[in-house]
Formats: C-alpha cells, structure tokens, sequence
C-alpha cells in the first residue's frame, strides 16, 4: 500500500526535476529569418496526441511583401533554415521539424509557415510532458518569467519582440500545468 503513495509521489514530482534549466551560454538575440521587419507576428501551436503543430504568420508591408515574393525561393529556404537552425539547437529532446510548408497569402500581405515538432511530447500512460525550449529559447521567452496569460487549455502571451508585435497561443487538448519552458496535461484513459 505504502508503495502506491510512493510511486504517486515520484510521478507527482517527475515534471519538476525536468523542469531544471541546464546551465548554458546565453542564447543569442533573437534573429529575424530575413533582414525585413515584420509588421506581426501571429504564433499558434496545437498539441494533438505526441505531436505539435506550428503555424507562425508573419505580416509584411506591401513593399517587403513584394520583395519576399519575387524572392519566393531563397526566402522559403532561408525561413526553414533558420527555424529547423533553431529548434535543433535550442531544443532539449532532439526534437525535430517535419512536414514544413510556407504559403503566401497575398490578400493579406502575409507569409504563413507551418510544420510539426516531432519529439517534442513525451507520453506516459495517459499523462503527457511536453517541452517548449526549441520555441521560447530563441525567442527569449519564458512561460513564467514573461507571464504568459493561463486559460483551462491554453497558454497566450502578447508583446513586442525585436519591435515586431508578436502573439503566442499554445493549444493543449486537456488543462494543463506548466514551469518555464514545459507544459505537462493528463488525458482520461
């Protein structure tokens, strides 16, 4: 019987230990994918089973628009690049980029870039740990530090970063709790 309470212990405190930020060199600024200033920046990611789905907007003004447009290719490429640059080294699980697409959106004068983070979420029965350095590191961000606004199944935070007016909604598909860079929910069996 005594073991039950232990072992509830244990799993209760498991999230904490991974919480621990290693000590590490401070991360470099954050960087732009391209030298163009973005007007905003729209971030969403979904977590569905052990995956995440990103999307991040970024909306340009007609001038940028038009040159990142007659730049399709170098600017798809340098955008995946840097973010797949990203991930990799500001991870902490060898997460890794998949299903990467980007699309122009010319009404809106807008480019919207989208994949999946794989490796990211870890299950254990029916709870799920996930990670969010590979998203916060390079933005420098943090979900305590920076007070990222709670609901029952989201995290939000809004705010400038490098002067572009920057949105960040996270969707988990139950309640969740958090420390500064994990998220960790439990889905009934």
């Amino acid at each position: 019987m005594m073991w039950k309470y232990l072992a509830a212990l244990i799993l209760g405190l498991f999230p904490l230990l991974n919480c621990a930020q290693p000590v590490t060199e401070a991360p470099a600024p954050p960087r732009s994918p391209t030298p163009m200033a973005e007007e905003e920046r729209i971030v969403k990611v979904e977590a569905e089973g052990v995956t995440l789905h990103y999307q991040a907007e970024s909306l340009w003004s007609e001038a940028e628009f038009a040159t990142i447009l007659q730049n399709r290719d170098s600017f798809t490429s340098d955008l995946l690049g840097k973010f797949i640059d990203d991930v990799s080294k500001q991870g902490d699980r060898e997460e890794r980029v998949a299903n990467a697409n980007v699309r122009f959106n010319e009404d809106r004068k807008s480019t919207i870039f989208t994949c999946d983070i794989e490796d990211a979420v870890r299950k254990s029965g029916s709870v799920y740990h996930a990670t969010f350095f590979w998203l916060l590191r390079p933005l420098g961000l943090d979900f305590i530090d920076d007070h990222f606004k709670e609901s029952e199944k989201e995290l939000f935070w809004e705010g400038l970063i490098n002067s572009t007016p920057t949105s960040i909604t996270i969707t988990l598909p139950a309640s969740a709790r958090h420390c500064h860079a994990h998220v960790w929910w439990q889905l009934s069996p």
